[in-house]
């Protein structure tokens, strides 16, 4: 059924532009003098005493959020991609789905097709909210787990400013009976990955939230504390002091995003390579090239770690220059060091012309973005597919994928074309957000 969660302001035109990227990196200098005041009325928030984040593969998926802005509407790729993730996940599963009032009629149609006999709630967002389909960014979701109090708090970082995204998570908690909070750390929910009894926090984010420490000056760091140990301390009190913190990510350089001239048919074109790169990750969220998929029989935990070269491999071609081949497999090393069982799966890198702008652009086709479901002996898996079209070749290693997964005990779900999604740098794993999770069988 269909749930009217509502929250409606009479439509204003649009006045600006949605950007076209997953914006890889925010520089608190950008801070608008407004975004500080409207933070500054915010009254202080009630904050969970016992939090607890949830997990990104164990449990049942009970609950995800989506984000549905207009404009999807009138391109096929976006529209078939969310009623098919919508046709796929369990009808168990409830479905609250944040979306512009242009597009409400659109998406009642697939709920109405894909649904039927499972919950789903609309939230619609004012008009001139320019928000994005990247649910899964703008705050992470603690439960607090003290018996005074089982609420959900959606918690949000010291700032987030890409497009409208940073209003959604207010928005969401006023239209039920979950409550928002807000952190003085730096992180995203993609650079988050959550596992039994582990956080794992892309390392970009540790030394961002110090920098974002130095220049605003929202938190001092005691004289006597080492700033990362205070960053940690931080990080444990706030999605659960139970777990331990890893921060995936390499020593050695990686290559920052440029642009080349080419020639594609003897026209000079731009060619943009190493897109979405972090300072010391091979992409800015870890989401996008790891993946978590439980114990081992030997109580190991189990991460797939993207490899380019694999996926060369596979697809029969010269290693890419632009892949990182060295960055990812540093990452595996140290992973392995850790004490994780790592098993490198294919992530190819291939690329999407722009021909009124002469423009290629380089981007890794990732099915480590994926959905994870451990829930006791049950364990499913959602994952993206980029053999379609000019990209069928990539079924090849579409196909590797899937065979990976099921050799690990996983349902295996394929899911719709991601190419639209991953050139703006993000995938399945990006587009929705979990809510609510059972507890792990």
């Amino acid at each position: 059924m269909v749930g009217e969660l509502v929250l409606r302001t009479n439509p204003v035109p649009a006045g600006s532009t949605l950007p076209k990227r997953h914006l890889p990196r925010l520089d608190p200098a950008d801070l608008s003098s407004a975004a500080l005041a409207f933070r500054a009325f915010r009254v202080a928030p009630p904050e969970p005493v016992k939090p607890r984040i949830v997990s990104s593969a164990h449990g049942s998926i009970d609950h995800i959020l989506i984000t549905y802005p207009g404009y999807v509407q009138g391109e096929l790729s976006y529209e078939r991609v969310y009623s098919d993730l919508l046709s796929k996940l369990p009808k168990r599963t409830e479905v609250t789905v944040f979306v512009h009032p242009r597009v409400e009629e659109d998406l009642r149609r697939v709920v109405d097709e894909q649904r039927q006999g499972a919950t789903t709630n609309i939230v619609v967002a004012p008009d001139f909210l320019n928000f994005t389909v990247w649910a899964e960014d703008p705050f992470v979701v603690v439960h607090d787990t003290d018996p005074g109090s089982e609420a959900t708090y959606l918690v949000e970082p010291f700032t987030f400013n890409r497009a409208g995204d940073a209003l959604i998570a207010e928005r969401v908690a006023q239209a039920g009976p979950i409550q928002s909070t807000q952190s003085p750390l730096y992180f995203q929910g993609g650079n988050v990955l959550i596992g039994d009894d582990f956080v794992m926090l892309g390392i970009d984010y540790l030394y961002n939230t110090l920098e974002t420490f130095r220049t605003t000056g929202a938190v001092s760091v005691p004289a006597d504390i080492e700033p990362f140990d205070f960053i940690t301390g931080l990080f444990h009190r706030t999605f659960g002091e139970d777990r331990d913190m890893f921060f995936p990510g390499t020593r050695l350089t990686v290559p920052q995003q440029q642009q080349a001239p080419i020639q594609v048919a003897g026209e000079p074109w731009t060619e943009v390579r190493y897109l979405g790169t972090g300072t010391r990750q091979p992409i800015f969220h870890i989401d996008m090239f790891l993946s978590l998929a439980g114990r081992a029989a030997d109580g190991r935990y189990r991460i797939l770690v993207g490899s380019p070269a694999e996926a060369d491999r596979i697809l029969g071609r010269d290693p890419s220059p632009f892949a990182m081949h060295e960055v990812f497999d540093d990452i595996a090393s140290r992973l392995t060091a850790e004490g994780f069982e790592v098993i490198r799966n294919p992530l190819p890198i291939t690329y999407v012309d722009y021909p009124e702008e002469r423009v290629r652009e380089w981007y890794f086709a990732t099915s480590n973005n994926c959905l994870v479901e451990i829930d006791g002996d049950s364990r499913q898996v959602w994952l993206p597919t980029y053999g379609h079209g000019p990209w069928s070749e990539l079924a090849a290693t579409d196909d590797a994928n899937r065979e990976i997964w099921q050799g690990l005990g996983f349902e295996v779900h394929l899911l719709g074309d991601f190419n639209i999604f991953t050139q703006n740098l993000g995938a399945v794993h990006c587009i929705k957000k979990y809510l609510q999770r059972g507890p792990a069988g």
